[in-house]
């Protein structure tokens, strides 16, 4: 919905979770969607997902919000405040629950009791889903009571999955990556809402913040372009105004990979040790990416004043793959 964009306040996001320190592609993404939001005059959230607590790191939502002040991306709500508060996901059970029922009410949620190892191999003889993952091949779909009361009795507990109807397709146009459809059925079958633990799930857990946070602008790593169509479809279901999506090149290492927190998680401290100031890991960042010819120092806030001057569709043509996203 490209449209919205002209007629409404651009309010824009960034949701890290602390389970570690934030690493330079996490950090390029946080400065590209506070360079979204800035750079058209808009408003910037900072939301902290913390759902799956038994992978949280202790003080690393502190260490992720100095990280990002020192960095000179400001944000007007977040964990210390504003008008859809909570923003951390760990104090918004309550609300998720609220529209996981209404799902519920509608018929369009059911019980699974299959293991993942179950679903790999009841799929082993169905083509790959999205990003070479198994489908759900709908098991747990049409169990009758017995059926269920009978797993109930071995202990087993059960995920809640979504019903997506069989002909479900969803299009959009990436600001980013262009136009975009996906066989939701086909790509990844009916999808977790719950976990059998009992976690929210992060498709539902993410579209309930974004819309009830009135965010219209979602900017956000490639590697989340997969899980767009089966937002779409819980947003369309709730009746939530769908956002317009802009899913931005990735920092890669050496092998290819996307960085990780687990794994790649020294972040800005080497560079900090290194007398590097703010402008120049902006200017590494803006640079890396393509949005400057050179990695010249240069503050968030002057990167910002510089788009803002000039149409909003020159930061979504510069970040289209191109050599620099290798």
């Amino acid at each position: 919905m490209s449209h919205q964009l002209m007629t409404e306040i651009v309010r824009g996001r960034y949701a890290p979770s602390p389970t570690g320190t934030l690493h330079m592609g996490n950090l390029r993404t946080a400065l590209l969607a506070w360079l979204f939001a800035r750079g058209a005059g808009g408003e910037f959230i900072l939301r902290i997902e913390d759902l799956d607590q038994p992978r949280m790191q202790p003080r690393a939502t502190e260490q992720m919000l100095q990280d990002l002040h020192w960095l000179g991306l400001d944000w007007d709500e977040g964990p210390e405040g504003g008008p859809y508060a909570p923003y951390i996901q760990n104090e918004r059970l309550g609300i998720y629950q609220r529209y996981l029922q209404r799902l519920q009410d509608a018929g369009l949620v059911y019980p699974c009791y299959c293991s993942r190892a179950e679903i790999q191999q009841a799929a082993a003889h169905l083509p790959a889903g999205v990003d070479g993952g198994a489908r759900y091949p709908g098991t747990c779909r049409q169990l009758s009571e017995r059926q269920r009361r009978q797993y109930e009795r071995q202990g087993r507990r059960p995920s809640l999955r979504l019903r997506v109807p069989n002909d479900t397709t969803i299009t959009f146009t990436d600001l980013v990556l262009g136009p975009q459809q996906q066989q939701v059925q086909q790509a990844v079958g009916d999808f977790i809402l719950r976990r059998a633990d009992g976690i929210f799930a992060y498709q539902l857990a993410v579209v309930v913040d974004d819309a009830l946070m009135h965010l219209n602008q979602i900017v956000r790593g490639a590697d989340l372009l997969s899980s767009t169509a089966r937002q779409i479809v819980l947003y369309q279901l709730l009746d939530f105004s769908v956002p317009t999506f802009a899913h931005v090149p990735l920092i890669r290492n050496e092998q290819g990979q996307k960085l990780s927190k687990r794994v790649q998680s020294a972040g800005l401290a080497p560079l900090q040790a290194s007398n590097y100031t703010a402008e120049d890991v902006i200017g590494l960042l803006a640079h890396s990416c393509g949005l400057r010819d050179t990695a010249e120092a240069i503050s968030a806030a002057e990167l910002a004043a510089y788009y803002r001057q000039r149409p909003a569709t020159s930061l979504y043509e510069l970040l289209r793959p191109g050599p620099h996203t290798a």
